[in-house]
């Protein structure tokens, strides 16, 4: 592979000094060989320079280590996909007594089971029973649309799907992790004990307060135990998630071939298991998301948690993996974004398309302002000029309701498109009954109309 540390770390210093990102890693993964830059420090004051070992919160890209977990547990006879939730965890109790009776495995892990996403993680202790309690508090979430007719991204299901591993091994989640897919794995660096990982080198998360105020760090450092699953606290370093990308685009071997996953297993979470999309162009395979740029297919997942931001894209065609990791959010973001869309386009050729929006009048525009609203989630949406702006409070994992503006145009099909700022090109949809607009589906969550 040609190398270009110098061009590639330029671009990364640029974009982040730009954005007030305190510090990243971001590594490429090209065949057999590695390309690694590092920038800046691990927390804005007293902090020490970012390297490969340097330990970040990944947020919901934990979700792929969960679903992974689940299909290790299949291949061993353990788990079934298609079996009811129920035969593995007889006392799920969901508000919806149907949905708590026919809910798959498989559908914990593509977003389809339908009920609240649960984006609001209330404190269920340290205790080895803490994601058993947060399970149990799935119970009060609203069934939003009946199991397997849609999707919306669901961080709770992802509890489940923890649970689940927990009652068929016998052993906490992390304990299980660690045993069925990190130490084979050789992810040495990929931690969920605050008590180890406080004795490592560490990035803390940052986020922009009051305007008077500037960038912040983060207090508490992590969310609730009981999240782990769906992506709180697990924290990894650059070399480590190289490690996964590398995992993703093999033969389910890890490094010393020993064989961690079946390669038919691996490949089936790479595939769309369901003709739902979570967001336009967005497919949704076994706990990875799945989109194409210029016709080639990417296999990726995101995580945003207690202002740190993580990115895993790998290109199986191409046999290529892109990994950024920032102790800011939601800037970090806006970053991977740049940095993923920089190395598609200058190494393999990539370049994403940006769909031209409609010229639409405000009073064509003023059918989809209103209040919107989802436990986690809440949307204002108001007209300005020919696009709209939704103003929105939106967690995952994070308790103090940080409020994000998404500036949007309008696509043909009831779709938008973000035009400015983090989450820029993302699309999401307005959903209509008839003429009247009912619900948004914003970055990949239903949220109805609630006026």
């Amino acid at each position: 592979m040609e190398n270009h540390p110098t061009e590639l770390s330029a671009e990364v210093a640029r974009i982040a000094g730009d954005l007030g990102v305190p510090g990243a890693a971001i590594g490429f993964v090209d065949g057999g060989e590695r390309e690694i830059v590092t920038y800046g420090v691990t927390r804005r004051d007293h902090g020490v320079s970012i390297d490969d070992s340097t330990l970040f919160q990944v947020g919901s890209t934990a979700k792929t280590l969960t679903a992974t977990l689940i299909m290790v547990l299949v291949d061993r006879g353990v788990i079934e996909l298609d079996r009811p939730v129920r035969h593995y965890l007889p006392e799920l109790r969901l508000q919806d007594a149907g949905a708590a009776e026919t809910v798959t495995v498989g559908q914990l892990l593509n977003h389809t089971a339908g009920w609240d996403g649960g984006d609001s993680w209330p404190d269920t202790g340290e205790g080895d029973d803490a994601l058993q309690r947060a399970v149990a508090l799935i119970a009060e979430l609203p069934q939003q649309f009946a199991v397997g007719t849609s999707a919306s991204y669901n961080n709770a299901a992802f509890l489940v799907a923890g649970r689940v591993v927990e009652t068929v091994t016998g052993a906490t989640y992390e304990r299980a992790l660690s045993q069925f897919l990190l130490e084979p794995l050789g992810l040495h660096r990929t931690a969920t004990s605050l008590n180890e990982i406080m004795t490592r080198s560490f990035a803390t998360g940052h986020r922009t307060g009051p305007s008077d105020q500037g960038l912040q760090e983060c207090r508490p450092w992590s969310d609730p135990r009981g999240y782990l699953p769906a992506g709180a606290r697990l924290a990894s370093s650059l070399g480590d998630q190289l490690s996964w990308a590398r995992f993703q685009l093999g033969d389910g071997r890890s490094a010393d071939g020993t064989q961690v996953l079946s390669e038919r297993s691996l490949r089936a979470m790479h595939a769309p298991t369901t003709p739902h999309e979570l967001m336009p162009g967005v497919q949704i395979g076994i706990g990875w998301l799945l989109r194409e740029v210029d016709g080639v297919g990417l296999v990726e997942h995101h995580g945003d948690v207690s202002g740190q931001h993580s990115t895993v894209t790998v290109i199986p065609e191409r046999d290529c993996g892109i990994v950024v990791l920032t102790n800011s959010s939601p800037q970090g973001r806006e970053l991977a974004e740049h940095v993923v869309r920089h190395i598609l386009e200058s190494r393999l050729g990539l370049i994403e398309r940006v769909p031209e929006p409609l010229r639409l009048a405000p009073a064509e525009l003023a059918r989809y302002a209103g209040s919107y609203r989802t436990d986690g989630i809440e949307l204002r949406i108001v007209v300005d000029g020919s696009g709209l702006i939704i103003h929105g409070t939106i967690s995952d994992g994070d308790d103090d309701g940080e409020t994000l503006a998404f500036p949007v145009k309008l696509l043909p099909g009831e779709r938008y498109l973000v035009v400015d700022g983090p989450f820029t090109g993302l699309q999401g949809e307005f959903v209509c009954e008839g003429t009247e607009v009912v619900g948004a589906r914003h970055v990949g969550r239903w949220v109805p109309r609630t006026g």
